[in-house]
């Protein structure tokens, strides 16, 4: 390695680390599809090249352990697919191990390398595992020399075995795509500022030859700039079957944890969505699939026993709605108690008796996301502390989606997950409350109403309207971020408001707004923690005139507003 420089070094980590996870990844799924008896011998193959190519890129760079430790398993493979012997669910559980070894050495930031006296346990455990008759293990361990010939023998195979040829691909630093994507966010400002300009100079100017070559250009540079953010955006885009493929291996060992027999059902791998998405996402679904298994589902006695199948059921599925990539997360398992639940609720002090009494099922439900409640009966290692669906809820709040839940008890759960489909731009409703500028997702508007003062009600304390068949609640975003006497002022004085109704998972609400500006595509900034006092905001945007909207978080909103109604109810109450 003394030919390369440190920064050439680091560049070839960089390329080997990134290659192999990505080769790692596609080997537990060929591995698991040969443990539940789906695979066929090309699969046996694609494990063998691909250990092949560890093999050789690690002998490249010095990594003996990982060198050897690919030799084991494609030594292995190279048996089985010439027919000299079978793969047992044993086995595979060893191969697990050593893929688990070279993950860990090449995974962290400074790549590392497996030790000898690993190499040699890994080892003795793969051949314990194989019975005398069927797979015979070679001890013969593998070197450096010839392996950049291994290499290109290992594409060649590839070519011969008639797979199709692969697109060409580039490797970028995914900030550098970040910050072209921020690039794209300013110009899509510029063009706001453009679009502003042209008819104030019609107003200066006339229609003249000049003005009419200027609104020209400038919609034509429109188009443009839509065009290069709709492609820097596809940079960016995934398929969730990437996220989705990551599970197997964990599902795997929970099943084998718990005692319990599982079967995942996957739809929608293609469904399309921002990169940073997909990984913000892998805990909170994780959390929700190891709910499932650990207090979920059922024992395979159980399930006999209520005449379902022995082998529960997990349904993971994706698809587009709208703007919105919505990710379902459901199992056939016991459900929720909802009774059992609002008595929880009742002695962890989230709610009074007299509000249990009032609650839908839908209602107790979102006591789930109640923090430290939890109806586990145990607790186990993952569930019964009653913080998992709460940080779940925050992880998904912070993404600006929602989540909500559907149950019924004997027939099992269901997770709903509605996510934007970027984290970098939305479309947005602009109105003007209290005499300050805000924005609000569009995807989350349902209506707007104009009405006056008198039609407002007073229910329980909270502020009302009533819309067609049910009243929804008032929020008044100065009161809630704290400038509530100029929102007093300002609601009480105008004759007429207007009302935007929103939904935020199964609760409506209604927003008093004093003027509506439109809808308009924005660019999210984020804001900075120390200037922001108030987790309502989701950032703010800088708009064609240079006027600077705030963005709020509807479920945030929603919430914060409840509290401060409460709050004020109890000042009232007390003559404060």
């Amino acid at each position: 390695m003394d030919d390369f420089s440190r920064e050439e070094l680091e560049q070839l980590y960089g390329v080997f680390r990134d290659q192999t996870m990505h080769i790692l990844e596609d080997m537990s799924e060929d591995l698991l599809a040969l443990e539940s008896g789906s695979a066929d011998r090309e699969v046996m193959k694609r494990l063998r090249r691909a250990a092949h190519t560890i093999k050789g890129d690690s002998a490249c760079i010095g990594l003996d352990g990982v060198t050897e430790a690919a030799h084991c398993i494609e030594d292995l493979f190279s048996q089985v697919s010439e027919g000299e012997g079978r793969i047992r669910k044993e086995t595979i559980d060893s191969l697990f191990e050593f893929l688990d070894a070279i993950r860990e050495a090449v995974c962290g930031d400074e790549i590392n390398d497996i030790s000898g006296e690993s190499v040699e346990e890994l080892l003795r455990s793969l051949k314990r595992t194989v019975a005398e008759g069927e797979v015979t293990i070679s001890d013969e361990q593998a070197s450096g020399d010839g392996s950049r010939i291994d290499r290109i023998e290992s594409r060649r195979e590839a070519e011969k075995s008639g797979e199709q040829p692969r697109r060409r691909y580039i490797r970028i630093e995914a900030s550098k795509v970040d910050s072209l994507l921020n690039l794209a966010g300013e110009m899509v400002i510029a063009r706001s500022v453009m679009n502003q300009v042209g008819p104030e100079l019609e107003q200066v100017l006339g229609r003249s030859a000049l003005v009419g070559r200027f609104n020209s250009a400038s919609a034509q540079m429109g188009k443009l700039i839509s065009e290069l953010q709709k492609s820097v955006l596809k940079m960016r885009v995934v398929t969730i079957d990437n996220l989705f493929k990551r599970f197997a291996r964990p599902m795997r060992e929970l099943a084998h944890e718990s005692g319990k027999k599982i079967e995942v059902e996957v739809k929608g791998g293609d469904t399309e969505l921002d990169r940073a998405l997909v990984e913000l996402l892998y805990e909170p679904l994780l959390h929700l699939l190891r709910n499932a298994v650990d207090h979920g589902l059922e024992f395979p006695q159980e399930r006999l026993a209520m005449g379902k199948t022995e082998t529960g059921r997990i349904r993971m599925s994706a698809y587009h709605e709208g703007n919105q990539v919505v990710v379902e997360v459901g199992d056939d398992g016991r459900g929720i108690d909802v009774e059992a639940l609002k008595v929880r609720g009742i002695e962890s002090g989230a709610i009074t008796k007299a509000e249990a009494d009032r609650m839908t099922d839908e209602e107790a439900l979102d006591l789930i996301f109640v923090q430290g409640l939890s109806t586990a009966r145990e607790v186990t290692k993952v569930s019964g502390r009653g913080v998992g669906a709460s940080a779940i809820k925050t992880v998904v709040e912070q993404l600006r989606g929602s989540i909500s839940i559907e149950s019924r008890q004997g027939e099992g759960t269901r997770f709903i997950l509605r996510m934007p489909l970027t984290l970098a731009m939305i479309r947005a409703l602009l109105f003007f409350s209290e005499g300050r500028l805000f924005a609000l997702p569009l995807l989350s508007v349902s209506e707007i109403v104009k009405t006056r003062e008198e039609d407002v009600r007073h229910l329980d304390g909270f502020e009302s309207y009533r819309l067609r068949d049910r009243f929804v609640s008032l929020v008044r975003p100065g009161a809630v971020l704290g400038f509530e006497r100029k929102a007093r002022r300002a609601f009480r004085g105008a004759d007429s408001f207007y009302l935007i109704v929103l939904s935020a998972g199964d609760k409506r609400y209604g927003v008093v707004a004093d003027s509506l500006i439109g809808e308009q595509e924005i660019v999210i900034k984020p804001l900075e923690g120390d200037w922001v006092q108030s987790d309502v905001l989701a950032g703010a945007s800088v708009l064609g005139d240079g006027s600077v909207a705030l963005i709020m978080d509807a479920g945030r909103l929603f919430r914060r507003s409840v509290r401060y109604e409460r709050g004020l109810a109890n000042r009232k109450a007390y003559g404060n």
